[in-house]
């Protein structure tokens, strides 16, 4: 049998295959279909643009609640069953879409969706934090951040491709829950527990419920440069603010640069470009932000300190690309510096907190709040981009979201500049070492 390395031990191959399948799954909902929100004005002619951008929109806002539920009720030992319901629902949304043919039926399935994708969410990133520490851990969320994006390349190309033969063909990727349903056993606590082999836990890891030291005993640790316990993790009130500072740095970057899937496709289509190219270029995002994870710990170990700053000026590069010159290889290249920049800074936000996360029982919990941050800056674009518009009179223009997510980019910049040696900021391939992050 095939193993894999995890930190303080190893585990089966095949086990790791199937917790990185669940990540499949967890990015589709809405952003699968976004090649074919031009192509419905014409299937639907009588609906609005935000009636068809709420196929985009309602998946994530249901998402919400039940990214938080999900959270709030997993143990280790209901979480496959969790985990089965909520890809079971997902699998029905896939079928019942072949027979839409309203759009209130195709709204009403978007929530179903959104409800089994929510219950799902947490699992794919608490399930790697249970079972992998320090380096491995970083390089495995790396992984499943590209993943995640890849299966949206192979969406968004297949629907740009499928959508001129027939419309309700796109929504066959969301049967891909199937995947992690069939792989579901191999990733169950009996069956990688019965086969794993452990090591000695690397110093100052976590492996129970540790000690927590009152606040006052950790600033008094992080003044002194020492650990407040043998376990030491940030807690307390410490802890509530670093992660609060690390869910709003990942809510901005999401809303910056979903722009993409939301505003691509129009602005595209305004300047005359096809579907299929819309596809294309919708997919490049995904794919840059595929290949920033499979290297995120080289460019990490390159860039250092400074990564999240680059990262995040990617970001802006590729939003003003998009903006300003209008050419469909303009569109790809924009499109693809951003994605480098976001896929770097998705999954070390993961791994942020999964340090924070002072127990693998709470980091369902911890990672339940982090991307519930994802899926509101996903669901507030549309309404922010439109609020913006009206409020500085360029409703008619179509490259007003990207200019303006551009700026807010550079907001962020400049504060990534200024807090550069902050834990949120810093980026460090060692940060996740406790004593490295007491000395900052």
């Amino acid at each position: 049998m095939k193993y894999v390395n995890t930190g303080y031990g190893k585990i089966p191959f095949v086990s790791l295959l199937a917790i990185l399948s669940i990540s499949l799954v967890v990015n589709l909902p809405g952003l699968a279909i976004s090649p074919i929100m031009g192509k419905l004005d014409e299937v639907f002619p009588n609906v609005t643009e935000m009636e068809i951008q709420l196929l985009t929109v309602l998946p994530n806002l249901v998402t919400i609640p039940f990214i938080l539920c999900s959270g709030k009720i997993c143990t280790q030992k209901n979480q496959m069953w969790i985990l089965g319901i909520g890809l079971g629902i997902y699998a029905l949304a896939g079928v019942l879409y072949f027979l839409a043919n309203s759009m209130i039926e195709l709204i009403l399935l978007s929530c179903l969706l959104g409800v089994g994708c929510g219950l799902v969410i947490p699992l794919a990133a608490s399930l790697i934090s249970q079972y992998f520490v320090g380096k491995e851990r970083t390089r495995q969320l790396g992984m499943k951040s590209s993943l995640s994006n890849f299966s949206v390349i192979f969406a968004t190309l297949f629907v740009g491709w499928v959508a001129s033969l027939n419309w309700h063909l796109s929504f066959i990727v969301y049967m891909l829950p199937v995947v992690p349903l069939l792989l579901m056993r191999y990733m169950t606590a009996d069956y990688i527990d019965s086969h794993k082999i452990l090591l000695p836990p690397p110093p100052l890891e976590p492996r129970a419920e540790p000690d927590k030291p009152s606040d006052d005993d950790i600033k008094t640790s992080v003044r002194l440069k020492q650990p407040a316990s043998p376990n030491f993790h940030f807690q307390g009130s410490v802890a509530v603010k670093l992660l609060i500072g690390v869910m709003a740095l990942y809510l901005v970057m999401t809303y910056a640069t979903e722009v993409v899937s939301y505003y691509l496709p129009f602005d595209m289509k305004h300047y005359g470009l096809s579907t299929g190219d819309v596809g294309v270029a919708t997919a490049m995002f995904f794919a840059s932000a595929t290949v920033s994870g499979f290297f995120l710990t080289s460019i990490i170990s390159y860039f250092k300190e400074r990564t999240i700053q680059f990262a995040i000026f990617l970001c802006v590069v590729g939003l003003l690309t998009c903006g300003l010159f209008h050419h469909y290889a303009a569109y790809i290249l924009g499109v693809f510096i951003m994605g480098l920049g976001y896929g770097v800074v998705q999954p070390v936000i993961y791994d942020k907190t999964s340090f924070l996360a002072p127990t693998s029982a709470k980091s369902t919990a911890y990672f339940s709040y982090l991307l519930t941050c994802n899926y509101i800056g996903i669901s507030c674009v549309p309404f922010i981009v439109g609020g913006m518009k009206t409020l500085f009179h360029a409703g008619a223009d179509p490259n007003f979201s990207f200019i303006f997510n551009a700026a807010v980019c550079v907001l962020v910049l400049i504060l990534a500049i200024v807090f550069r040696k902050s834990f949120i900021f810093e980026a460090d391939a060692t940060f996740a070492q406790p004593q490295k992050a007491l000395k900052k």
